[in-house]
């Protein structure tokens, strides 16, 4: 299963939840690559400082992050796109992104871009407890490809 996280720069939002989105599909064994992208960005920025730091804080390293723009991987085909915000969903839904390929968490996602190093925390934390949700809902769907695969 490959799956893109979305949001607006590619420097904080998107960034930090394809990384707890990989450790949390490590963590379960599963198979699953994953990357991020953004709606308005260039191609090679780096993660914010505080995003570096807030995920340094939970072990997960993205010193060496740079940013992708959603225009430069719009041909390559993923099982799932994970916006960050409903204005990031129809941005996908412009680029001719199918809506089943969609997964909305329960809620936006602030940006914390300039904010405050607890903004970054409590973002973080945010998107941890999406990605359980995330993890969740992806390990029942590459069950049920297995289950198909046996018919």
């Amino acid at each position: 299963m490959k799956v893109l996280f979305v949001c607006t720069g590619n420097t904080c939002r998107s960034p930090m939840a394809q990384a707890l989105f990989a450790e949390e599909m490590k963590k379960r064994g599963a198979a699953c690559e994953s990357r991020s992208a953004g709606i308005a960005t260039f191609t090679g920025s780096p993660a914010s400082d505080h995003a570096v730091t807030v995920m340094k804080e939970i072990g997960i390293d993205l010193s060496r992050f740079r940013s992708t723009s959603i225009k430069a991987i719009l041909a390559e085909d993923f099982d799932l796109y994970v916006p960050m915000t409903y204005h990031h969903a129809m941005a996908l839904i412009e680029y001719g992104i199918g809506k089943h390929k969609i997964y909305m968490f329960d809620k936006d996602i602030s940006d914390p871009y300039g904010g405050s190093i607890d903004f970054y925390r409590r973002t973080r934390d945010e998107l941890a407890a999406q990605i359980k949700k995330l993890a969740d809902f992806c390990e029942e769907k590459l069950a049920d490809k297995g289950d198909d695969s046996h018919d």
